[in-house]
């Protein structure tokens, strides 16, 4: 998905990617793999090239946000369960 050698990312790539991407209602996760960079690679390249653009007079538009791993409420639910196993009862 990454590369770690790969070479640096002009600004003029990224907001081409970043457009396509917001335009096809993509994520971050969507614009990591076009750039064949990592999600944190790109979460960085975003907030230096969205402060740039800031000074410009500029605004990146909002990627959708990436879907939740662990199923969201299950996940809480499993955890409430472990903690109620482990007190003895319910803790409200």
């Amino acid at each position: 998905m990454s590369n770690p050698k790969a070479a640096p990312i002009s600004a003029k790539e990224f907001v081409s990617a970043y457009v396509q991407t917001h335009e096809a209602d993509g994520t971050v996760e969507d614009l990591a793999e076009a750039l064949n960079r990592n999600v944190d690679q790109v979460r960085a390249k975003r907030n230096s090239v969205s402060a740039q653009m800031k000074q410009r007079g500029v605004k990146l538009p909002s990627l959708k946000r990436m879907a939740r791993n662990g199923g969201g409420g299950a996940a809480y639910d499993e955890a409430a369960e472990m903690l109620t196993a482990y007190l003895g009862t319910d803790t409200e």
